[in-house]
């Protein structure tokens, strides 16, 4: 046999070779592909590395984010109501903000301990110094701008302090370029300033009587809260830049962890700040002046911030801010409801305005193109075919 298939010409062996592929291949083709070995249209692109996909930060995880967001919305709006509630009949605390701080930060770091405990994720094997020191800057940060807060809303009722929070979203932007590198476009600076004018369409009334000679105490009190909500919006910015740059720096680390590390400097601040406060009736003990709604007000904080650090962490600043417009929407509904309080035109015009301004903010720029490609009228289409 051998001897016969040396004698054929090579031709027809390449023929009879062919003839048994083609056969082969149609034989696999009646089968289909095997369920091991997909074919090359089955197989998908290769992940990232990082699990992310294009399109930024609100793209990834879409399904994963959506819960914080909706909790930082809730907790964000009941924070200056609670605080206000918790207020005695001359609109004062009782209670310590010191106090408060340092009671949120010891509850926060109980339940990080307590999710890191029962979570399957990965645990650091040995402490990063380094690392942790860096969370000390927005450990200050948020200490400063914590006992601000409290002292705000001792000046501003609770809409007006949603209302200037957003104020957060002009450092932001402007952080976010500096020091992330990320470039805003022209309609997101827009956006900025049309926010910029919103808040300060609030306080209208309140800036012509500063100006003139009938202002009384309660107006200088009013004003100043406005001169402390701008600083606490910028220390609140540069506290949330800074702690999505660690969160997000180490993408594989538990979140837990990383909350842990935080909200350790958080107690030393708290502690510092509690031995070297002078205020009266501190002595007697933490608890001293509380009642159920200042309660209520640590457990809140302790919530809201381990929501927030979850947004960072899995979206972005931009995300917290829009939490945050949210958040003062519902406030004002609610103002009006619970404590029978009448918004003025001026912050009902400047809730519209910053509410447009947040959203426009946040458009895409796919959506900003096909809005204009939508807006071009058939008329004028035609003109450009034509041309």
């Amino acid at each position: 046999f051998g001897r016969v298939l040396r004698q054929q010409p090579r031709r027809a062996r390449r023929r009879g070779g062919l003839r048994a592929v083609r056969l082969r291949l149609r034989a696999a083709q009646r089968r289909g592909p095997r369920r091991h070995d997909p074919g090359p249209h089955q197989r998908g692109p290769r992940p990232r590395r990082g699990g992310g996909r294009p399109g930024g930060a609100m793209s990834e995880g879409g399904g994963r984010q959506l819960p914080y967001i909706a909790a930082g919305v809730a907790l964000m709006t009941v924070q200056p109501m609670l605080v206000t509630m918790s207020q005695n009949a001359e609109g004062r605390l009782d209670y310590s903000p010191v106090s408060a701080t340092l009671l949120t930060e010891c509850l926060k770091i109980g339940i990080s301990l307590g999710m890191l405990g029962l979570s399957a994720e990965r645990r650091p094997g040995r402490v990063d110094v380094i690392e942790l020191l860096r969370y000390a800057v927005p450990a200050g940060i948020y200490f400063v701008n914590n006992i601000l807060v409290f002292l705000i809303l001792e000046r501003v009722d609770a809409t007006t302090f949603q209302l200037l929070s957003q104020l957060k979203t002009v450092f932001t932007g402007l952080l976010f370029r500096f020091f992330l590198g990320r470039k805003l476009t022209m309609v997101q600076y827009l956006a900025i300033w049309q926010l910029t004018c919103g808040s300060a369409t609030s306080h209208i009334p309140l800036c012509s009587t500063m100006l003139s000679k009938e202002a009384t105490a309660e107006d200088w009190t009013s004003f100043s809260g406005l001169g402390l909500s701008t600083v606490s919006c910028m220390l609140s910015a540069c506290g949330g830049i800074y702690s999505e740059k660690l969160l997000k720096g180490r993408v594989k680390e538990s979140i837990h962890w990383q909350n842990v590390q935080l909200y350790s400097w958080g107690i030393v601040f708290n502690l510092l700040g509690a031995a070297s406060s002078g205020r009266p009736g501190l002595d007697r003990g933490l608890f001293d002046g509380y009642n159920p709604w200042a309660c209520l007000v640590v457990l809140n904080n302790a919530l809201n911030g381990l929501a927030i650090s979850a947004i960072l962490k899995y979206a972005d600043n931009i995300a917290r801010v829009y939490a945050h417009t949210a958040a003062m929407l519902v406030t004002m509904l609610l103002s009006v409801v619970f404590f029978g309080r009448r918004p003025t035109p001026q912050v009902i015009i400047a809730v519209s305005i910053v509410a447009a301004s947040a959203v426009q903010y946040n458009l895409r720029p796919e959506h900003l193109d096909s809005a204009s490609i939508a807006a071009v009228s058939p008329s004028t289409r035609d003109a450009e075919s034509k041309v």
